[in-house]
């Protein structure tokens, strides 16, 4: 069989086009060109099938090492491709701000997977995250739920400041570590004999929630408010007995809702593998890439597991 094409077709790279789009497989292809200048006649020359797949996997394995120096990008285009139209995918030179884009993803996701708590994908800090949306109007542009974006923006400026850490959207002021021990592997069933490892592991001591903005300008000032109301008009008119049963219960009251805001809700250690025995019983979690047991959920808003989770 001969294909003749004109003779400004036959350089390598429409070469090889050619041959990946023609329908039929053969054991060697024909083209005609005009090779004889002197006497201006069509002279065929054999190309082989193997030649040609020879330069097309050379050609790939180049592009594929540019590709992961990030020197290259593959242009996808709209919609998904597949078969020879990936073979024919263009080539795009990355910018500086698509190289940084790129190396903040792959840190972020590095940072989602290493991480000791089973958390969702957010940034790593909050700087980070104020330096991704900017301002309110950013934060509701983005991905962020509109619901939450105030809270978000404050977090953002004022716990970057104060130089807290994060877990998923919870930020952490004060954190220890601690030794634990864990099975690895029961050796005996029989006998309870198992095999366990000793590590350090962090533990979170105080943080907040991610409506901590709705707590210090809400709830407190509520309950600060009614309290020095009936401190000023009805507490001086009863009896002792009774002004100190409301003053153990307003402090009690206080106290106990600091301890609820400010300490470790439950959040779930990540684990790669369910606890050995228990592989029926735990589910694995998509949003943090780990298993968790029954009656742990992942919270969307805080963006981590909650053991005993009951609301946010």
């Amino acid at each position: 069989m001969c294909h003749c094409v004109p003779e400004h077709f036959l350089n390598k790279a429409s070469l090889t086009l050619l041959c990946s789009a023609l329908p039929c497989r053969i054991d060697s292809y024909y083209f005609c060109c005009a090779t004889d200048k002197s006497t201006k006649q069509s002279v065929s020359q054999p190309v082989s099938q193997s030649a040609i797949m020879s330069q097309r996997r050379s050609r790939k394995e180049e592009e594929a090492v540019a590709v992961e120096e990030g020197q290259l990008t593959l242009d996808n285009g709209v919609g998904d491709v597949s078969g020879d139209e990936q073979q024919q995918q263009i080539m795009t030179p990355l910018s500086i701000d698509d190289q940084y884009r790129q190396e903040c993803i792959t840190a972020k996701k590095k940072h989602w997977r290493d991480s000791p708590f089973a958390a969702g994908l957010v940034e790593i800090s909050w700087n980070d995250e104020l330096s991704r949306a900017g301002t309110f109007g950013g934060m509701i542009a983005s991905d962020i739920d509109p619901d939450s974006a105030g809270c978000m923006c404050c977090s953002s400026m004022i716990c970057g400041l104060l130089g807290a850490g994060r877990v998923g959207n919870m930020a952490v002021f004060q954190q220890t570590q601690e030794w634990v021990e864990e099975v690895v592997d029961v050796d005996d069933v029989e006998t309870n004999e198992t095999t366990t490892r000793r590590y350090l592991r962090p533990k979170l001591v105080w943080l907040v929630g991610p409506y901590w903005p709705m707590l210090l300008c809400v709830t407190y000032p509520l309950i600060f408010g009614v309290s020095l109301a009936t401190l000023v008009s009805s507490i001086p008119k009863c009896p002792l007995g009774v002004q100190l049963i409301w003053l153990a219960l307003t402090v009690g009251l206080i106290y106990a809702l600091a301890m609820t805001s400010f300490r470790d809700p439950g959040i779930l250690y990540k684990y790669n593998e369910p606890p050995p025995q228990m592989e029926n019983s735990w589910r694995w979690s998509d949003a943090a890439q780990s298993y968790r047991p029954r009656g742990a959920f992942y919270d969307p808003d805080c963006a981590v597991i909650v053991e005993g989770f009951d609301h946010t």
